[in-house]
């Protein structure tokens, strides 16, 4: 079962999964390949704070996208190339499953000053992260 997270961060939607942050990173890399989009890289946050002899929990970041989608809101917006390719974190916050984050892409789309039709591509983690949450 996966449920809305209530968080005080603006312009993120954070939903929990009922699997671990390696488990849901998995299945949500599968889903963005299924769908055509690149896995550009993972970035493991934890193992890169272990490697500096620190510690904190399990953290990362899918970073995917597709240029044929992404180009267009370049073009339109070239600021928005910070944001681009899409991504997705997954982290465990000590309690069961891991919590699932992406950004809101009406916040995007305001943020960058693009109209609804261009919204389209930054649907895209959404799509995939609830695919992978729902067990579509």
């Amino acid at each position: 079962m996966t449920t809305e997270v209530e968080l005080a961060v603006t312009g993120l939607v954070t939903r929990r999964s009922a699997h671990d942050v390696a488990e849901t990173i998995s299945a949500i890399h599968a889903e963005a390949e299924r769908r055509g989009a690149t896995v550009v890289a993972v970035v493991d946050h934890a193992a890169s704070a272990r490697k500096a002899g620190l510690t904190m929990p399990e953290t990362q970041v899918i970073i995917f996208g597709n240029p044929r989608a992404g180009t267009a809101l370049m073009q339109a917006s070239p600021d928005i190339a910070i944001d681009l390719p899409l991504r997705v974190m997954v982290r465990d916050d000590g309690h069961p499953g891991s919590l699932v984050s992406w950004q809101d892409p009406a916040y995007v789309l305001q943020r960058y000053g693009l109209g609804e039709d261009q919204g389209t591509p930054l649907n895209v983690p959404a799509a995939v992260a609830t695919a992978v949450l729902d067990g579509r």
